[in-house]
């Protein structure tokens, strides 16, 4: 299933909650301020326990994103640490952006607020809650599975 940003979910939420990182100085990323914005799961039967953040420069829009990281919230799981998503493009500077979410990962509050919004989204996804998501999404599916399987829709 794909991932759904928290922010299209739940935009005021997502927008007041979405980390950012100012940066000045760095011997490898441009002096720029980061938005690290999450997307998750929303399918409520599956038990990822990951986020995917996407590094975005506010003076680099034009570029899009800069980095796609995963993250598993589970200590001993395989995706236990942050790593560059080799499904997603990357650009030239995602390595060090690599090195600045797993810095701003080392704040268990931060870790926490992202475990919270995962359970979120899974909740939004099982009733239907979330305004233009998970539940919307998870609704299409299950009717085109029932297309699919000759049932009725």
């Amino acid at each position: 299933m794909a991932l759904i940003p928290f922010v299209r979910m739940f935009p005021a939420q997502g927008t007041a909650e979405t980390r950012v990182v100012t940066v000045r100085g760095h011997a490898h990323l441009p002096d720029d301020d980061y938005a690290l914005t999450e997307a998750y799961c929303p399918d409520p039967a599956c038990n990822c326990r990951r986020v995917m953040i996407s590094v975005a420069g506010r003076g680099q829009q034009e570029r899009g994103f800069l980095a796609a990281i995963g993250f598993g919230f589970d200590r001993d799981g395989e995706w236990s640490e942050p790593f560059l998503d080799p499904i997603n493009p990357q650009s030239e500077h995602a390595a060090a952006l690599l090195e600045l979410v797993t810095y701003a990962l080392a704040d268990p509050v931060y870790v926490k607020r992202l475990e919270k919004h995962y359970r979120q989204v899974k909740r939004a996804g099982k009733d239907g809650s979330g305004p233009k998501g998970a539940g919307a999404a998870n609704r299409k599916r299950k009717r085109r599975e029932r297309r699919r399987s000759g049932r009725a829709a």
